[in-house]
């Protein structure tokens, strides 16, 4: 595959750029996987033009950035970034410039990035821009600061996080003096908001070598500052495959520290009532599988079909072997008699109908409830008349 193929979209947007007297390139992210044979996903490009020039030469654009110097630019549906070249100085609250000067030369653009695989810059006709010899490190595997390591990890603390997650993500090393800089300044990581921070741990649980990325954590020191794992030995407890959210990393946990509290970790790290829910669901799934020893109708009929992928991930983190549970489930899913109690032949209003005599009360929650339990479970069938006659004879409800 050609370099067009992958960003003919992209240099068409550069195109536009230079006919207008200016010049750009596709940087960062983009041209790093590229080089490395990964997919290409967001494509950033920066440019000589400022902001304001931008958007007298493309038609749609959205000023997301501008203060900094970026909006995004709308080409062929598809949203593309544009930043001017700038100089940073001065990082007072560890993440963000004191001060941004822009400038016409992209190589001073590429000095205040953070590793040398992200300080590439390819041109529309693929020549590649390489002052810090990133396309180097790639061929190498290796993760090393653009320039002076402590400087790049001083001016947002955070980027000592990303190489752990480049590391996790691409199976590279991370050079020397760049690990002793940030095995050093690893305390600054509490300069940094947990919700940062939580981006980059859960893709460093789902990093192609996140076994490597969990022993990184440990060697640098960075795990003394994360909440609750660090008095955990998640660089000997290794999930023995990756794990994609928190609900699946706090599941793994939580079952493998009974002591743990779902609760805790999700108020420690700030994460969301979704994150909470899919957790809950997962722990619920796992310990009914723990009963029984099998994917049963139940467990399937409980568990949201969007977690069936996470429940299959969650039994492979723990059980060496990598079996994969997806086919499993949907099969069983599929089997169902119902697939929610609004199909249930017999409803609330058909169990009063044979207690009029009794007021309403929890007694009739309880009920449908076994009722539903015994129709996915297959012990009755899902027919109004089988289900009456079953409801019959057994033991009337109690008045409440």
């Amino acid at each position: 595959m050609s370099s067009h193929d992958v960003f003919k979209p992209a240099f068409e947007v550069i195109q536009k750029i230079e006919e207008a007297g200016g010049e750009a390139y596709i940087v960062g992210g983009a041209v790093r996987d590229y080089l490395s044979g990964r997919p290409v996903n967001d494509i950033d490009i920066a440019t000589s033009e400022t902001p304001e020039r931008i958007q007298e030469i493309f038609e749609k654009v959205i000023p997301v950035g501008i203060e900094h110097g970026t909006v995004i630019v709308r080409h062929r549906s598809v949203s593309y970034e544009v930043t001017t070249y700038r100089v940073e100085e001065g990082y007072e609250d560890y993440r963000h410039p004191d001060e941004v000067t822009f400038v016409r030369d992209i190589t001073l653009d590429l000095a205040r990035r953070d590793f040398t695989t992200n300080a590439i810059a390819m041109s529309r006709d693929g020549r590649l821009i390489d002052p810090y010899h990133g396309h180097d490190a790639i061929r190498n595997k290796k993760i090393e600061a653009v320039g002076e390591p402590s400087e790049r990890f001083h001016e947002d603390p955070l980027r000592m996080m990303r190489a752990v997650r480049f590391a996790s993500q691409l199976s590279f090393k991370i050079e020397k003096r760049t690990e002793e800089a940030l095995t050093h300044l690893s305390p600054l990581l509490q300069h940094i908001s947990i919700e940062r921070i939580a981006v980059e741990v859960e893709k460093i649980f789902g990093g192609s070598d996140y076994a490597l990325g969990l022993q990184l954590l440990q060697s640098t020191g960075l795990k003394n500052h994360l909440p609750i794992l660090k008095d955990l030995d998640i660089h000997r407890n290794v999930p023995y495959s990756p794990l994609f959210g928190w609900h699946e990393i706090i599941a793994f946990y939580a079952l493998q520290y009974p002591h743990l509290s779902p609760e805790n970790f999700m108020k420690s790290w700030k994460l969301s009532k979704d994150t909470k829910k899919k957790t809950e669901q997962l722990l619920h799934a796992y310990k009914t599988y723990e009963r029984k020893k099998n994917v049963t109708s139940w467990l399937v009929y409980q568990l949201d079909d969007e977690l069936f992928a996470s429940f299959s991930r969650l039994f492979s983190a723990l059980h060496e072997g990598n079996m994969n549970l997806d086919k499993d489930l949907t099969d069983r899913k599929e089997q169902l008699p119902i697939q929610n109690k609004k199909e249930l032949s017999f409803q609330a209003r058909d169990l009063l109908q044979l207690y009029t005599h009794l007021p309403k009360g929890p007694w009739i929650s309880e009920w449908m409830d076994t009722i539903e339990h015994h129709v996915v479970t297959g012990e009755i069938e899902n027919d109004y008349e089988k289900i009456k006659e079953w409801v019959r004879g057994w033991n009337p409800p109690a008045s409440n």
